[in-house]
């Protein structure tokens, strides 16, 4: 994973259209700061394994989870609260929680953090 992301097309119509004369599917793609970077592994792994290991991070980033996400934390304890996660030397994901793996996977997006795009979103819980 480099420095860059995009964002393919949303629909399967438009992604054929776009395949059809046999361009990629993408509608924008953006430059990712370090922190982005960051934040997309923990979002990949919350996504893709249903839990991050913090150790993983920690040594991959050179951060101290608790201390770089500790904003993130404090929005993620009603969701361990509510079931959804458990928080150890990890997050992880639970059975209940996997309904709502996006959700929780967003409070580690730093893009979705301000009041006016949170208010855009259903509440989880």
């Amino acid at each position: 994973m480099g420095s860059t992301g995009s964002q393919n097309t949303k629909t399967l119509p438009e992604c054929c259209d776009a395949l059809r004369p046999r361009q990629l599917p993408v509608v924008r793609g953006i430059s990712l700061t370090p922190d982005d970077r960051v934040r997309r592994a923990v979002i990949m792994a919350l996504m893709c394994q249903c839990r991050v290991g913090f150790e993983s991070i920690e040594l991959a980033r050179l951060i101290d989870m608790h201390t770089y996400f500790a904003a993130d934390f404090e929005r993620l304890h009603p969701l361990a609260e509510a079931g959804l996660v458990e928080i150890g030397r990890a997050i992880q994901i639970t059975a209940a929680g996997w309904f709502f793996v996006r959700g929780v996977a967003a409070t580690f997006d730093g893009q979705c953090q301000t009041d006016q795009v949170r208010e855009r979103f259903s509440r989880i819980i």
